[in-house]
């Protein structure tokens, strides 16, 4: 197992902003995230999808469980990160939301180190991708 924190992420965007691209779909989106399938069960999304990973695309499924206002807990249920389990924290700061994410990673296709980096890698996208997502909200 692999631990991960990742903090000193900001959002330029106060929290119940941050909280509505949660739940707008249509505007949160993130490219790694390809053939996306969405369902619920009980009170966690369930996220059927497809990534690419070491020169392919793997199927995997990640379920969502939100903790509002405080964050939410992504947990890998299928794939090569099934085990995987990220806690993302949303600290807030006003008219900014400082981002701050734990975690603890697995994988049946990464060494330790490849795997921290590549995990590292994605967050920082999603980051970006959310930043951008942030502006088209309305």
């Amino acid at each position: 197992m692999v631990y991960l924190l990742d903090q000193g992420g900001e959002f330029d965007a106060p929290i119940e902003k941050v909280w509505k691209l949660q739940e707008d779909n249509p505007n949160h989106t993130h490219a790694d995230m390809q053939n996306l399938r969405a369902s619920m069960e009980g009170g966690h999304s369930v996220l059927d999808f497809e990534t690419p990973m070491q020169g392919g695309n793997v199927k995997q499924q990640l379920r969502t469980t939100p903790f509002p206002p405080l964050g939410f807990l992504m947990e890998y249920t299928e794939g090569p990160m099934k085990g995987t389990k990220l806690m993302q924290f949303y600290i807030p700061k006003g008219k900014k939301t400082g981002v701050t994410v734990v975690g603890e990673l697995q994988s049946s296709m990464m060494s330790g180190d490849q795997l921290k980096k590549a995990v590292q890698a994605s967050l920082d996208k999603a980051y970006n991708e959310d930043k951008q997502n942030l502006k088209k909200l309305k």
